[in-house]
């Protein structure tokens, strides 16, 4: 019963993670996730994950100096999760290069989209 219980509850918090992106552009920010996967009853979830929100309603995308600023919020965001995760979660290796290449990745592939929309809709 437990175990049902616990992948009901896994595969939920995968749904709602899975929509934060389109969710979180349409309110002006890029979803930063460092996660780790780890052994558990679900092959190949995440375990242990943090978010950061990296808004941008400050900043006019449609600028050299806009799109800039939101790309290093999410490499600054992205790095900054990643050190707190393996403060969370220590593993025998010092650092992890794959947490912060997919945090920001994912992050840059998000902001990449809310500029080529800014720009979009100044011409």
């Amino acid at each position: 019963m437990r175990v049902g219980r616990l992948h009901v509850a896994l595969g939920a918090m995968v749904c709602v993670a899975a929509s934060w992106p389109s969710w979180a552009q349409e309110m002006g920010q890029v979803v930063v996730e460092a996660s780790r996967v780890q052994s558990t009853t679900i092959k190949g979830q995440a375990a242990v994950s943090i978010v950061y929100k990296v808004s941008y309603s400050d900043l006019n995308l449609a600028t050299h100096s806009g799109a800039a600023e939101l790309q290093k919020r999410v490499k600054d965001s992205a790095a900054k999760a990643c050190t707190q995760l393996a403060k969370l979660e220590p593993t025998s290796v010092e650092t992890d290069p794959t947490c912060l290449t997919t945090a920001t990745k994912n992050g840059l592939a998000q902001a990449d989209k809310a500029i080529a929309a800014a720009e979009k809709s100044t011409k």
